[in-house]
């Protein structure tokens, strides 16, 4: 005999269900956090991380390595300037700085396209983010993982610690996506050019043959006598005879 279920009361918005071991009636109401709770969870876990750093997503040996990141750490241990990894220079905030010199406080972020706007300037989020770390004091240089990989740019940098300036390459960068969409465009009408003068006698000739279009049926003459596959032809049918498609032809209705 199979075991019957129990009526349970949601502990969320007090319907009654009847499922077996949840203790609220739907995945919403089970996953509502009200801001009160939240901001509980986050005082929590920002507090158990300043007692246990080590725990933080940013110590584990599981996290995900940026190549650009890591070749820059290379060429400063190459060059025997020590520093230390994801450092956090803010007490009140669980921010983490790539690579960090905390004696002087100087920092270098390593980003990826992601961090910045079309003009290169960084995103709202991250520019919040560096103004509050250098207004307690710090240096923070942002680094394009672009320019990680040209020894010559980080030495420059290294000599000058300057921030160094990535509109030009955003620029251009800009200058080539249009390039290409326009070369895509222009493709696109080449092919269409293409296909009309194809098509459009084989249309004609369509129409001058002994195929009844009223009845069901046609599409598969016409796809033989087109030579093309039976999801084309009432494409082709509307494109280049959409007058006698839309009077003469026979469509399946559909509900």
């Amino acid at each position: 005999m199979p075991r019957q279920r129990k009526n349970v009361t949601c502990l969320r918005c007090g319907t009654i269900n009847l499922r077996k071991k949840s203790k609220y009636c739907s995945l919403q109401c089970s996953k509502h956090v009200t801001k009160e709770t939240a901001e509980k969870i986050s005082k929590a876990r920002t507090k158990y991380l300043k007692e246990n750093p080590d725990k933080h997503v940013w110590k584990r040996l599981s996290k995900f390595k940026s190549e650009p990141c890591e070749r820059v750490k290379k060429y400063l241990n190459d060059k025997g300037i020590k520093f230390i990894e994801e450092w956090n220079p803010l007490e009140f905030r669980q921010f983490s700085i790539d690579i960090a010199f905390p004696d002087i406080k100087l920092g270098i972020e390593v980003n990826g396209n992601q961090h910045y706007n079309s003009d290169g300037t960084l995103k709202e989020y991250y520019q919040k983010r560096h103004n509050l770390i250098t207004e307690s004091g710090w240096k923070l240089i942002e680094l394009h993982y672009s320019s990680c990989f040209n020894e010559e740019f980080l030495a420059n940098i290294i000599s000058s610690w300057e921030q160094p300036d990535y509109s030009q390459y955003f620029e251009i960068k800009r200058i080539k996506q249009e390039q290409n969409k326009s070369k895509s465009e222009a493709r696109g009408v080449k092919v269409k050019r293409k296909t009309d003068e194809k098509m459009i006698p084989k249309i004609h000739e369509l129409l001058k043959s002994n195929i009844n279009f009223g009845e069901f049926g046609w599409v598969k003459k016409a796809a033989v006598f087109l030579q093309v596959k039976e999801q084309k032809v009432n494409q082709f049918m509307k494109r280049y005879a959409s007058d006698f498609y839309e009077t003469n032809c026979f469509k399946r209705k559909t509900n």
